[in-house]
């Protein structure tokens, strides 16, 4: 018969032939090994389980040992700070420059755009806006630093609005320049404006201006001083 009637001998043949050509290995107590009982396996897996527990709390240190002391103080802050980093290595601050927020580091290559009045190249500019500076595990914040609720306190009508140098790190805390390398522009860039039907068509010409600075040592002060 042909159809269906024939379909079950080629099923069987392609079968018989797989079969032939690439037989199964036999059963052995080593491939397939007898399953184990419900309390061996509940036992088996308390202990792995207890063992990963103990290795991982054995492994991982804690992240604040007990024995780290506490500042109390702006001067005990800077003196923990100092024994963690050096003006070089292990600081950073957060400052404002520019309108914008930036995470710094000695030696960074800050590129912004064009400050003025334009300083030549060698020129040391000082950071005024440094909402805040520290090392590994202390750190000194200034109220500016949570930006959400300092934008809540100005939107506040009933509050006298102040500015953001009332509320950064002073200078007898943390201080730090940025020395001038270079003014520089970024490539041509062309901006095509054009109104359909209307025979309006222009061409801007536009090159964004940049200054690229260095960010000198983080020095710490002595936290004595006027605010």
């Amino acid at each position: 018969m042909s159809g269906r009637a024939g379909l079950p001998k080629v099923l069987s043949s392609s079968l018989r032939y797989l079969q032939t050509s690439a037989p199964l290995p036999p059963a052995s107590s080593s491939s397939f090994p007898h399953p184990a009982s419900p309390s061996s396996v509940s036992s088996s897996s308390s202990t792995s389980a207890s063992a990963a527990s103990s290795a991982s709390s054995s492994r991982l240190p804690p992240l604040l040992p007990p024995s780290t002391p506490t500042p109390s103080s702006t001067t005990s802050a800077l003196s923990l700070i100092a024994s963690q980093s050096t003006p070089s290595t292990g600081r950073y601050l957060v400052a404002r420059l520019h309108s914008r927020t930036y995470l710094l580091h000695p030696r960074d290559i800050l590129t912004v755009p064009t400050l003025k009045p334009l300083s030549p190249p060698g020129t040391v500019l000082a950071l005024t806006r440094i909402l805040e500076v520290g090392s590994r595990d202390y750190a000194i914040r200034s109220p500016a630093a949570g930006g959400h609720e300092r934008r809540r306190e100005l939107r506040d009508p009933e509050r006298k609005l102040g500015s953001w140098k009332d509320d950064t790190v002073p200078a007898h805390v943390a201080r730090c320049g940025l020395t001038v390398l270079e003014h520089t522009k970024s490539p041509l860039e062309l901006i095509v404006k054009k109104k359909r039907r209307q025979g309006y068509k222009k061409t801007i010409q536009h090159k964004q201006g940049w200054t690229r600075l260095r960010v000198g040592d983080i020095e710490l002060g002595s936290g004595e001083g006027s605010a």
